[in-house]
């Protein structure tokens, strides 16, 4: 036995006619292409699935975000490119320990900057996420050098040492 169909009123319906013709995002306009086909033409979830590539589950799910939240509640969400763990500044304060370290001529190790950072987000990360974090805060790889560039050749050093 089938539900019930929401009534939907006129305005509704222009407004969402509207919105279709505007919209400039895909996936959004594929959503309101859902709704145009469901409460304009009343087809049904099986053929607009086959009309738009959705699944019959999803078409039901922007329906009933429409019911329950209106067009905001199926608008395209943007995806952008911050989904890190912490906010630059508070970045910078876990790094000003290293710092401090690294300035007082200690070597860091990125280890320890990863246990610190796993610490305080309370869960494994990837190495790659902390040496993103690095690269953006300037951060680059230095290491100690094994000899000094003006060092005199080993023939030098043992010529000296016989003259003495």
């Amino acid at each position: 036995m089938a539900r019930p169909q929401k009534k939907y009123s006129e305005k509704e319906k222009i407004v969402i006619a509207k919105h279709y013709k505007k919209c400039k995002d895909r996936k959004e306009q594929k959503r309101l292409l859902c709704l145009k086909l469901r409460i304009l033409k009343g087809v049904a979830s099986k053929e607009i699935s086959e009309i738009v590539g959705f699944s019959v589950s999803f078409i039901d799910q922007i329906i009933s975000k429409y019911n329950n939240c209106g067009l905001d509640g199926i608008r395209a969400k943007k995806q952008t490119g911050n989904r890190r763990n912490f906010s630059v500044e508070q970045e910078e304060e876990l790094l000003a320990a290293f710092i401090k370290e690294a300035e007082a001529g200690k070597i860091v190790e990125v280890k320890e900057i990863i246990k610190a950072y796993e610490k305080l987000i309370g869960r494994p990360v990837a190495n790659s996420v902390v040496y993103k974090m690095l690269k953006r805060h300037g951060w680059r790889k230095l290491m100690p050098r094994s000899q000094h560039p003006k060092k005199a050749s080993i023939e030098k050093i043992d010529a000296y040492k016989k003259n003495d």
